[in-house]
Parts: C-alpha cells; structure tokens; sequence
C-alpha cells in the first residue's frame, strides 16, 4: 500500500483531495522497526510524525517511581504524534517504544504545517480532532483517578467489545502492558481476571478472552449496564491522547 492509500484510510486524513495528501506525504519513507525498540523517547525533538501500517506501538512516560506509565497503544493505521508537529518547543512530550515488530511511513512535519498554514477549513479541523481528544483525555483521567481497578477493566473489556465487534477478543497487548495503561499493578489485573474467570463471567487466558456475561460483570463492581456503558466510554476510550 502506497503511502497516500494508507493516509486516506486514516481517520484525520480521510476524505481529503489527492493535492492535500501529497503535500503530507512530501518525503516520506518507510522504516521498519523491531519490538522493543523506540521510534523517539520524551523530550527528543519533534521533526517527524508516524502511520503504523504494521504492529503494535505503546506511549507511554517514566513516572517519578521508575515505573512507565502507559498513556496509549497504538495499531494498524494509527497516527503517531501528529499533534506534537504544531507544539512550541517542538519535542516530543511521551516515549514511543514498539511492542512488536512494526512496519511505518516516517512523515516530516513541514508537509503538515505547510497544509495547515494554507489550507483554513483543514486547520480548523485539525483543531476540532485536538479538541476532542482533549475530552476523551479529561474523562480518561477523571474515570482512571476515580473508578477502582475492577470497574477500569470492565470499562476496558466493554471498550474492546465496542472496537473488535465480538465478545471474543486479543488484548492488543502484554498483561504486563495493560496493567499500566488502566493504572494497576500486573498482579492487581491478575487476580481480578482470575476472579472473573471464576465466576464464569469471562474465559481465556494471555492475549485470547472470552466475555461470556458483561451485564454480570458491570454487576459486581457496581458499574451500570453495558448498553448504559457504551454511551459512557465508547470504543475509542481507552485509545485517547494521541499527544506522543
């Protein structure tokens, strides 16, 4: 897939004139990436912005304890750090570290700065696209800081439920991984999915679950039903702050 075709399938970039996608797409080149490598680290300055047509990609920042703290993962046909290209100092502000294997277009920002310099109704939706991942990110943190640790896995299971179109589902990531993105320890999430496998609410084990009884898992950490939930986190929920 040519980098233009993999644009256009991106949210963001979607819809657009062919003229507009080759300005963003002036000078790109592929690069490929081997799990456990970084494409940038926090604080490096922000000269390029990524498209993963390929693999796993986690955000994430070192906390004051040693322990990363996992903001985002990122997959196929994702944008990574699009809106640090427009940030004054321009640096990166969140670690990018492969989590598997990735295949990405490297993309300067001089093509999306020069579209969003010249192009008016682009810019203001580029404005508008910040501004709700702002609010996916204010409700983010307010139900992380909130919520206890089992109603953040059920909202995560019914996020994924929403996003993967099945009750069957892979974690897109390690255990290990998910227990920092909804701020846990791993042994935390641990006992919590066994104890939900217990009680035959869900089944698997690894990256591979089955969600067998959602209304009953909503139930016993006292969260409301799944069709009220969807409403409250949506697919994308725990997918905000695209900011790396």
């Amino acid at each position: 897939m040519s980098v233009i075709e993999a644009l256009n399938k991106t949210a963001l970039f979607s819809g657009m004139t062919s003229s507009a996608l080759r300005i963003i797409a002036k000078g790109a080149h592929s690069i490929s990436v081997p799990c456990g490598a970084h494409l940038f680290e926090s604080g490096d300055e922000a000269r390029s912005f990524f498209l993963l047509t390929s693999g796993i990609v986690r955000l994430y920042r070192a906390g004051l304890d040693g322990e990363d703290k996992v903001y985002q993962v990122l997959g196929e046909g994702d944008l990574i750090a699009e809106t640090a290209m427009f940030s004054k100092p321009c640096v990166y502000p969140l670690s990018a570290q492969a989590e598997s294997d990735c295949d990405l277009y490297r993309l300067h920002k001089e093509g999306l700065t020069e579209l969003a310099a010249n192009d008016s109704r682009f810019a203001l939706y580029l404005l508008e696209q910040m501004s709700g991942r702002l609010y996916q990110a204010v409700n983010r943190f307010d139900q992380l800081t909130v919520a206890n640790a089992g109603q953040r896995l059920v909202m995560y299971l019914l996020a994924l439920i929403q996003e993967q179109k099945s009750h069957w589902l892979t974690l897109p990531v390690s255990v290990k991984v998910l227990a920092k993105q909804l701020n846990m320890s791993p042994e935390t999430l641990s006992r919590l999915l066994a104890r939900f496998r217990e009680s035959d609410m869900i089944s698997g084990r690894g990256r591979k679950w089955v969600v067998s009884d959602a209304a009953g898992l909503c139930r016993v950490t006292n969260l409301p039903l799944p069709e009220a939930m969807s409403s409250m986190a949506g697919s994308q929920f725990f997918r905000c702050c695209n900011f790396g």
